[in-house]
């Protein structure tokens, strides 16, 4: 039976000659490989543990016919074959059994944490280091677990180790650490997470590379940009005398090295780049400039001809769009940036503040007689400037964080030992337990509770906080647009008139009549009828939202998951009987990567994105709406019970979204009625059960399935 890691050799790591006609991440001598074992003919007690046969182990040992300690014609022991291949149970079984944990074997004279490193099997590292495995042995390639465990790009694994007690700067034969292997391989994730840490991001290997070197080598603008923005040296040189920059352009990788210190805010040679603002008065400029666009825009349709006011109107919208993201955010396109910025708030605002002033300054006085039109669309747009604000200023619901190291590594420990340690159950962005309905915005760069979606018209997240905020300031502009547009119509009918349309005016007499009359009122009623389609839509889509317990988030994940959670973690069930089948590079723990693919986001999908409606037409998303009456979820109470939840903010539950982790195993009903009769016993003076987030811990831990697929809770 042959060592499977023997093909790791010490060419596997990155040499530090380095052949730049060559070097590219798909040549890295070290990618995982299929590994195929070799089964014996009889029955032993290695093929046993290999197959996690844990029947035949205990007639093997109890029968005195095989020692937990026997070693093969290799001197490897029947602990690394049940570690490589994840066989937990075989595992455990092994050592209460008197297994070494540290033994050393194979051809590269490896542990059998070392061997499960490899692969990344979290939940075998976790239990062989419950067993005081030691992770800072290194084998005959020179390299420790933590090496080990970052070539396997599992960053579940990888949290894990970084929190037991080995050096994250640790190196091995060629003075190469795990920071290094990280940016040569293009993981990003990984690279985060051990910056994080406090890994060194200009520590030098033998031939003076940096990590920054090896990232360019693979070519990733996101580990680029994410060394550069901590504090790597983007003039470092090796012993040749090349900088990171030098290589980038030997090795065809200079565009993503132009990306990443792009996005990292900066020029080429790394110096940064400056803004003409500072970055409060820069958001101001950008939240004002569009009422002060507007008022150009609509001035221009009122004092020129339709024919040329619609093409100059179109140029000073371009324009105002160019002064934000060219000239405002330095941004070497106009697209980069812009959702981040207040500049889609500043458009809102922008259009409520004329509104307004056609209100005040036309139809309040012509129209006079429509009373109660008038007073209810002051209702209307007052409580939309209301809630706008609100929507802009709440904070949605962000998750809390751990207040210190100990207690990260505590949450890490906690879910490790459930076996469900994965992207589902734990931030790597946040470094925080992530709560049940709860989603990590790339923009707003937190985790936020029971998160509906990210929108750019309120500049902000829309979460458990603002949720409701969000909800009345759509539904007031579409009542507020109707309304406006109501009244605008009765200017127009209600004035005198007399001039004759224009000829070169393509539409009917009478409106060309109207537009010649007051062009001024007219654009604006047209741009505000024109966000009526878009909001209606959204505003119907949230309410159905609402009526079923269900966010944008989760009713996208139920198209394409077939459950409200999503796809679901990487559990301690699917990692057992692991048969070496590894993800592509890049893919996380969550699930497999997706196929690449180009995808050109034309004017219709920048329009979807924008008004929040995106979220509905990528790949089978949009047979969530489909699914949502059917689909198991296990917030559901009903059309009114889910109203009444919604509008409280969880307490027809009662939960605390921010800090809900599982779904109680009798469910939210029960559990209510539950906590409703203790609180009663409490009132008489009997001693309560204890609780946490207010479900009784007698009852055993909870689960969460119903939300994410059963077989990965």
């Amino acid at each position: 039976m042959s060592d499977p890691t023997s093909i790791v050799t010490p060419t596997a790591e990155p040499t530090t000659a380095i052949n730049l006609e060559d070097a590219s991440g798909t040549n890295a001598s070290f990618a995982r490989q299929q590994i195929q074992t070799v089964y014996e003919p009889e029955i032993n007690i290695f093929v046993a543990a290999q197959r996690g046969d844990l029947d035949t182990l205990r007639m093997l040992i109890e029968s005195g016919k095989a020692k937990a300690t026997d070693r093969d014609d290799q001197n490897i022991t029947p602990l690394h074959w049940a570690a490589i291949n994840a066989q937990l149970p075989a595992c455990r079984y092994l050592l209460d059994q008197g297994a070494e944990v540290d033994a050393l074997g194979g051809d590269l004279v490896a542990t059998p944490m070392q061997w499960a490193a490899r692969n990344g099997y979290l939940y075998v590292i976790q239990l062989l280091i419950a067993h005081n495995a030691d992770p800072t042995i290194t084998d005959a390639q020179g390299y420790n677990t933590l090496h080990l465990v970052t070539h396997s790009s599992s960053v579940m694994s990888l949290l894990y180790l970084l929190h037991q007690p080995i050096s994250i700067d640790s190196r091995d034969a060629q003075g190469h650490t795990a920071l290094m292997w990280a940016a040569y391989q293009g993981d990003a994730l990984s690279v985060d997470l051990l910056l994080k840490h406090g890994a060194d991001p200009n520590t030098r290997d033998e031939s003076d590379l940096t990590p920054l070197h090896w990232a360019v080598v693979k070519g990733n603008r996101n580990c680029i940009r994410k060394l550069v923005e901590k504090g790597s040296d983007i003039n470092a040189k090796t012993r040749e005398g090349k900088t990171p920059r030098d290589m980038a352009v030997e090795l065809k990788s200079l565009g993503a090295w132009k990306r990443a210190l792009e996005e990292g805010g900066m020029l080429e040679d790394g110096t940064k780049k400056l803004k003409p603002l500072s970055e409060r008065n820069t958001k101001l400029a950008i939240f004002i400039l569009p009422t002060i666009f507007f008022y150009l825009i609509f001035t221009t349709l009122r004092v020129m001809p339709w024919y040329t006011g619609i093409l100059l109107a179109m140029a000073e919208f371009f324009a105002m769009h160019h002064i934000v993201t060219r000239v405002l955010l330095n941004s070497a396109s106009y697209s980069d940036g812009v959702i981040q910025s207040p500049y889609y708030a500043g458009i809102i605002f922008g259009s409520l503040v004329w509104v307004a002033y056609c209100w005040t300054t036309r139809l309040v006085h012509q129209t006079s007689h429509h009373a109660f039109a008038h007073l209810m669309f002051a209702l209307a747009y007052g409580l939309c400037v209301y809630n706008f604000i609100r929507s802009i200023t709440l904070d949605p619901g962000t998750c809390p964080k751990p207040a210190n190291d100990g207690e990260l590594r505590a949450i890490v420990e906690e879910l490790a030992s459930e076996g469900r340690l994965n992207g589902q159950t734990f931030c790597i962005q946040c470094m925080a337990r992530k709560a049940l309905r709860s989603k990590h915005c790339r923009i707003c760069d937190k985790c936020v509770a029971r998160h509906d979606h990210h929108c750019p018209w309120v500049w902000n997240c829309v979460g458990v906080n603002n949720h409701r905020q969000f909800i009345l300031f759509v539904s007031t502009l579409v009542v507020g647009v109707i309304l406006f547009d109501y009244l605008t119509y009765a200017y127009y009918s209600t004035v005198n008139i007399a001039s004759e349309p224009s000829s070169t005016c393509l539409l009917p007499d009478d409106l060309c009549t109207i537009t010649a009359y007051d062009p001024f009122l007219f654009s604006v009623a047209c741009w505000s009828t024109l966000q009526l389609l878009w909001t209606f839509i959204l505003l119907a889509s949230q309410l159905y939202q609402v009526m079923r317990q269900m966010t944008t988030f989760e009713v996208s994940n139920l198209g394409r998951y077939g459950f409200m959670g999503g796809r679901g973690g990487q559990s301690l069930a699917s990692q057992m009987g692991h048969r070496h089948q590894h993800a592509p590079m890049g893919a996380s723990e969550d699930g497999p990567a997706p196929a690449h693919a180009h995808q050109h986001t034309g004017c219709g999908g920048t329009l979807l994105q924008l008004t929040g409606l995106d979220i509905f037409t990528r790949g089978r998303a949009a047979d969530g709406l489909a699914r949502a009456r059917k689909a198991s979820n296990p917030f559901d109470l009903g059309i009114i019970g889910n109203c009444k939840d919604f509008w409280t903010a969880g307490r027809e539950l009662g939960v605390e979204y921010d800090r809900l982790y599982d779904v109680p195993l009798e469910g939210f009903r029960e559990a209510r009625k539950r906590r409703e009769r203790e609180e009663e016993d409490e009132g008489r003076g009997r001693k309560p059960k204890s609780h946490f987030m207010g479900f009784s811990l007698s009852f055993g831990r909870g689960s969460r399935s119903g939300y994410e697929p059963v077989s990965q809770v």
